[in-house]
């Protein structure tokens, strides 16, 4: 995530964190407007029960991560949330509703020790006890 980007992240009061493991993943697929999109289930394990958070990456999160996802992958997800209203469309009826929106989406992959962010970019984790050793 680009600096500027990263700070309205870290000081957005709408900001959130998850962490658990990704479960049932479906495969990448192009909505309607011809971007590529990916959703999977985040499992999180909530006082012995687990509750599944749905995720949707789209854009160059796709092309980067969406190709490395697997199941079981204990991933860190973070992010910055923004409201707006859409039509949705019920029993031949329209009706306003509020959607949620994910900005600034980064994700943790801690297996492969690498970050990747909703503009596309991969970053390697650096290994902490390496830093503190050589210190």
């Amino acid at each position: 995530m680009n600096n500027e980007k990263e700070r309205e992240v870290r000081n957005s009061k709408n900001s959130f964190e998850l962490e658990g493991n990704v479960a049932n993943i479906n495969n990448i697929y192009t909505n309607q407007n011809g971007k590529k999109m990916l959703r999977f289930d985040l499992a999180q394990n909530n006082n012995g029960n687990t509750q599944y958070v749905p995720i949707v990456l789209r854009g160059e999160l796709v092309n980067t991560y969406g190709i490395e996802i697997q199941k079981g992958d204990w991933i860190s997800v973070k992010g910055r949330i923004s409201t707006y209203t859409k039509d949705v469309e019920k029993d031949g009826k329209t009706y306003k509703d509020k959607a949620i929106d994910i900005l600034g989406f980064e994700i943790t992959d801690r297996k492969n020790n690498k970050v990747y962010t909703s503009d596309g970019q991969v970053q390697e984790l650096k290994d902490k006890s390496k830093d503190e050793m050589e210190r």
